[in-house]
């Protein structure tokens, strides 16, 4: 039986403790979310005057609700979306051929939009909103998880920053390169040169080749000397300079773009590699504020990534179904459900390998990659996410150029009520999906620390 000292059973406490804190980080930053979302659509409505009865957080069954003016706000038991309940979201029915088999669904929409409005609200319903106002409120949704994402992410990268390498050594590393197993040091392995050359955990570099240095780029740049030559180094330790000559290992690697950390290919494909010196040493890090125009346009790509994984969509859960139920692999930067996302932000925020703002700067990363999400998600043009019914505004607004166009009487707001089969089978779509990645995600969890 295995058995713990007190500190050991006290650090393995406070881990779970942390780890439980990234996960209610989550659930309270997607309340958050989800709230802001309807807040979007909520507020334009009203500017507009259409009445809404209901502001609802979650799903399920009403944990909480109260009733202010004409609208009733409120929690529901299962936080995974919200929903504005505003009169009228389907016009009257017209005369003309109507679908059998959905028919009864159809009537049902209209019914639960239109059979209570009072006559005190007539003028009030949403389908009688112009086009643009239409727009307005279906996209207000969208546009608030895109706002929120662009702040947590500026805030994360520009407020408290990013990790980058810092100019002192946490670590010296004992031989040139592992070879035995995960990379230990056998008898053949030679000293590490900074081993070699006397270099100390906490050191700080200060001068290369009598060179002032602040980045280890320019460390870099300071050693493109000839492979097997010594370079002359300056370090700081303990408050006093002390000079220390090194001969570093020359090896042939490959070049990374700096921009997507992406191998950089020639014209035929091949990767491109470059010699690099190796020291033997493990760099910290400290978290470096980034300029607001490049944290901007890290939310630009960010979102940009998330158009890419929504068109690649059903590519990707199908390997996300042959990592899940067969032999290989899952992708690391495959889509993953809110339960992935809960166990990466726990992981994260129990991990000691990161300080306590760095943990926060990704848990703040991870929100906002997920409002991204959000924004992306509903754009789709397809009932019942708001991108149905901005397809169903525009395709309105279409129309009715058209028969103004042929001098024909105005057809009237377009029947979206007609696309509930559709809703229906986008909503069977999800729920399959979303049941897929979280069976993915128990079984085949993405651990960001391998």
């Amino acid at each position: 039986m295995t058995k713990f000292t007190a500190s050991e059973s006290i650090v393995l406490s406070v881990e779970t403790i942390y780890y439980i804190l990234g996960i209610v980080f989550v659930v309270i930053g997607l309340a958050i979310s989800i709230g802001l979302h309807e807040l979007g659509h909520l507020l334009p409505a009203k500017l507009f005057g259409v009445k809404v009865k209901q502001y609802m957080i979650g799903f399920g069954p009403t944990v909480w609700s109260a009733k202010k003016g004409e609208t009733e706000y409120g929690i529901k038991g299962i936080p995974l979306g919200g929903y504005i309940s505003m009169i009228g979201m389907f016009p009257p029915e017209k005369g003309g051929k109507k679908s059998r088999l959905f028919q009864s669904s159809i009537d049902q929409a209209r019914e639960e939009h239109l059979g209570e409005i009072n006559e005190e609200d007539q003028g009030r319903e949403f389908y009688r909103l112009s086009v643009p106002k239409k727009l307005t409120v279906m996209l207000g949704g969208p546009f608030m998880n895109f706002l929120l994402g662009m702040v947590l992410i500026m805030s994360a990268l520009s407020l408290i920053g990013s990790p980058q390498l810092s100019m002192t050594i946490n670590q010296v590393l004992p031989c040139v390169q592992g070879s035995g197993p995960q990379g230990e040091c056998e008898e053949i392995d030679p000293p590490s040169p900074a081993l070699e050359a006397g270099f100390e955990a906490g050191d700080t570099v200060t001068a290369v080749n009598g060179t002032q240095v602040q980045s280890w780029d320019q460390v870099i740049n300071q050693m493109d000397v000839q492979p097997g030559s010594a370079v002359a180094m300056e370090v700081e330790r303990d408050g006093r300079l002390v000079s220390l000559v090194v001969t570093p290992v020359w090896f042939e690697r490959a070049v990374f773009d700096p921009q997507t950390t992406q191998v950089v290919e020639d014209e035929n494909g091949n990767p491109v590699t470059e010699l690099q010196p190796f020291l033997g040493v493990q760099l910290g890090s400290v978290l470096t504020p980034m300029p607001i125009t490049d944290s901007f346009a890290m939310g630009i790509d960010a979102t940009a990534s998330v158009f890419e994984l929504v068109l690649q969509l059903p590519q990707n859960l199908a390997e996300v179904a042959a990592s899940t139920f067969g032999p290989a692999e899952r992708n690391p930067n495959g889509p993953v459900s809110i339960l992935g996302v809960a166990q990466i932000s726990g992981e994260i925020a129990s991990s000691d390998q990161a300080s306590l703002e760095a943990r926060f700067a990704s848990g703040l990363l991870i929100m906002g990659s997920l409002n991204f999400a959000l924004f992306v998600f509903n754009l789709i043009p397809l009932l019942p996410l708001d991108g149905g019914h901005v397809a169903g505004a525009l395709y309105e607004a279409a129309k009715r150029r058209g028969f103004r166009a042929l001098g024909q009487k105005d057809p009237g707001p377009v029947d979206t009520a007609k696309m509930i089969p559709v809703a229906y089978a986008v909503w069977a779509l999800l729920m399959g999906t979303g049941l897929l990645l979280i069976i993915a995600d128990i079984v085949n969890p993405i651990s960001i620390f391998g």
